[in-house]
């Protein structure tokens, strides 16, 4: 009996070792089962801020958000939109599913470099993609920046055939070009990057359809640029009005989010970075993580994103750690175990565990260890993906507020709450106007209604002069206060 066992554990190996096929499909349904369980343990609640203030708003009411989104890189939202509308599909329905698929189409992008590009085997190439796709950043990424998440695939794809040149066929030059094209239209940071790692690898590599590929790249990017323009102006003031500060982005909260996100990832990751040729990789690196410490030049602004920029970088870093701790075991440096696999087991497992607490776990779970630097790091993302833009139980307080404001306030009532609010508002809010904003106490100063309802998190409170308040609704979460001017 213990025979048989080795032997199919033996012929289970050799199946994954030697079949690529089987280790594909390996990689893409661990990737879709991660991505799906945080969807279905926090149903019937949406997760992601921007899935619930961003995208099912304006799947359900696209054309009355059309002239905002079209200066803003729409491409995404669009095809979702396009898909819901010709299939008739529930548009919830629609971002969970494209969103999981993009993930799982990811991890095979992954194993595809570490097969063709980094030359490792199919285990080693399995370890690589579970130890990328189990990162917080990567995770995190796809929690709302589905866009990005969208054009980080798109990239990542279009990289590993570029470091083909010359050595690319005709036909996969006619693949690489479109989805460039539709890469740099998804999202403006990510079409940044991707243009100007072309740029960066043309120099170094001299070659002529490079070339043509850069330029026509760099042209469908610049017209897209001149078409989002009003976002791009707004950034531009941002940086030149130095009166305006946000708090948020202080160098102290700045520094610890790279450290949560890098820290662990850098040792490997050098000895990754150090051993590997894939050159076309470093160059997005390296971009990243000058727009990582952008705040050091642009200190107090948020017209750089140096947050996300830390989040990007450290989906690069990844890559470059997973192949650094393949190199390490390889090398018998890091030899806990007798047997490789053993000390692949090893490895894998606490980043695995890392990644499936910031993925599953409730919001105030003692096995969320980012919990510790909630003060500093709140503020760029969720300390799990169990949260939109509140909590899973303030979700179902806030609905159920929101339900009796629908049927006890009068028809036309003006409500007055929180930004972070307005997306549910938007879609369960019946015939009353919803005013927010994320500085409350001034817009009651400026509030020109002389009578209103304020939403108010039981954990918030208000000054409310010049108005009298009566408590009309309160949970566990929220209390809706009655406003009326006593000028």
């Amino acid at each position: 009996m213990k025979y048989t066992n080795k032997v199919s554990i033996m012929q289970v190996k050799s199946i994954i070792t030697n079949n690529n096929n089987f280790s594909y499909v390996i990689v893409f349904s661990v990737a879709v089962i991660l991505r799906l369980i945080p969807e279905i343990l926090a149903y019937p609640y949406p997760v992601g801020y921007d899935v619930i203030n961003y995208y099912l708003p304006i799947l359900k009411n696209f054309d009355d958000y059309w002239l905002e989104i079209s200066n803003q890189f729409p491409l995404y939202v669009s095809l979702l939109y396009a898909i819901s509308e010709v299939f008739r599909v529930d548009p919830r329905i629609i971002i969970s599913s494209s969103i999981v698929l993009v993930f799982g189409l990811f991890s095979l992008v992954i194993f595809s470099i570490s097969r063709n590009l980094l030359h490792l085997n199919n285990l080693q190439s399995i370890f690589l993609t579970m130890f990328v796709i189990f990162q917080v950043s990567v995770l995190r990424t796809s929690w709302d920046l589905h866009k990005d998440m969208f054009a980080i695939t798109l990239t990542f794809f279009c990289l590993s055939c570029v470091s083909r040149i010359p050595n690319l066929s005709k036909k996969m030059i006619a693949v690489i070009v479109p989805l460039s094209i539709i890469s740099v239209l998804a999202d403006r940071m990510i079409g940044f990057l991707l243009s100007l790692s072309l740029i960066v690898s043309y120099f170094m590599k001299r070659d002529k359809v490079l070339a043509l590929i850069v330029i026509f790249i760099i042209l469908v990017y610049g017209i897209s640029l001149v078409a989002n323009f009003d976002t791009i102006a707004t950034n531009i003031e941002l940086v030149a009005n130095k009166d305006k500060i946000n708090q948020t982005y202080n160098p102290v909260n700045l520094i610890v989010l790279f450290l949560v996100m890098n820290a662990i990832l850098l040792p490997s990751g050098l000895v990754g970075l150090i051993k590997s040729k894939i050159i076309i990789f470093k160059i997005p690196f390296f971009i990243s993580l000058l727009g990582s410490f952008s705040w050091i030049i642009f200190p107090n602004t948020s017209a750089f994103l140096p947050d996300r920029w830390i989040t990007i970088f450290s989906i690069f870093l990844s890559l470059f750690s997973g192949y650094g701790f393949v190199t390490l075991i390889e090398n018998r440096h890091i030899a806990i175990s007798k047997k490789k696999l053993n000390n692949y087991l090893l490895i894998i497992i606490p980043f695995m565990f890392l990644g499936s607490a910031f993925a599953m776990s409730p919001n105030n779970s003692y096995l969320n260890v980012y919990g510790i630097f909630h003060q500093y790091i709140s503020h760029y993302g969720p300390l799990t993906m169990q949260y939109n833009s509140i909590s899973l139980p303030e979700s179902r307080s806030l609905l159920s507020v929101i339900d009796w404001i629908n049927n006890n306030t009068p028809v036309g009532s003006i409500i007055m709450g929180s930004k972070h609010l307005r997306g549910w508002m938007e879609l369960e809010l019946e015939n009353r106007t919803y005013l927010f904003s994320d500085n409350i106490t001034a817009t009651l100063y400026s509030n020109k209604h002389s009578e209103f309802y304020l939403l108010e998190s039981n954990l918030v409170t208000h000054q409310l002069q010049n108005y009298s308040s009566t408590l009309s609704y309160n949970n566990t979460d929220f209390s809706l206060y009655h406003l009326k001017s006593i000028e």
